[in-house]
């Protein structure tokens, strides 16, 4: 029931497309009780998982005549293919839709851009603000204040404590921990389980516990 053209916290059923055909994304729309309309892939089939692919990026402005008012989910891991793909549908005039699934805990003073994509278990806590088109997957915890950036992925069972800044374009890795007040800057890498102890630097990639940058 948690299907959302906007991140406004109310639930309503609608129809959606799927950028990239995804076995977990397509399970998590239908979780949330949404319609998918379609898929837009390059796989050579006429259907994935039972829903028509609708035809390739290089078919959107064609295809925005017919599915204009269906909002999109982009389903891409990284960070960077998101944002070029937002960039290009957007351009087009196509909306993005928010999904959180069911059994994810969002608080009501929680804000949620468009285009957010919450998994199954993941926790969003009292104050946090994520931005347009972030992933946040399974059982990841962003705690009280903190704030994520545009584009971001958060994998499965990280842990982002209070008051933590996260930039543009980030990827925090499965079952890091960020600690409390420190800053990530855009486009960082957080390698899985990864204890980062002090500020993250634009660009750079850091792994181990403590974390520390990789040359």
């Amino acid at each position: 029931m948690h299907c959302k053209e906007r991140g406004d916290h109310m639930a309503e059923s609608k129809d959606i497309i799927l950028v990239g055909g995804f076995h977990e994304i397509v399970e998590l729309a239908e979780q949330c009780a949404c319609t998918i309309a379609g898929i837009i892939d390059t796989m050579d089939a006429d259907t994935f998982m039972g829903y028509p692919v609708l035809g390739t990026d290089a078919d959107a402005p064609a295809l925005f005549s017919r599915y204009g008012r269906v909002p999109l989910i982009l389903t891409p891991d990284a960070p960077v293919v998101r944002q070029r793909l937002a960039a290009q549908y957007a351009k087009i005039g196509w909306k993005f839709a928010t999904l959180i699934h069911p059994r994810a805990m969002v608080s009501r003073s929680a804000r949620l851009g468009q285009g957010v994509v919450v998994q199954y278990g993941a926790n969003i806590s009292a104050g946090a603000t994520i931005e347009n088109i972030v992933k946040i997957n399974t059982y990841a915890n962003i705690m009280h204040d903190s704030s994520v950036g545009d584009f971001t992925t958060i994998a499965p069972n990280a842990v982002i404590l209070g008051r933590v800044k996260i930039g543009q374009l980030c990827y925090i890795g499965a079952n890091a921990t960020i600690l409390p007040d420190k800053c990530v800057g855009d486009g960082a890498l957080v390698g899985a389980a990864a204890i980062v102890t002090r500020d993250v630097s634009a660009g750079s990639r850091v792994a181990g516990n403590p974390a520390r940058e990789l040359k």
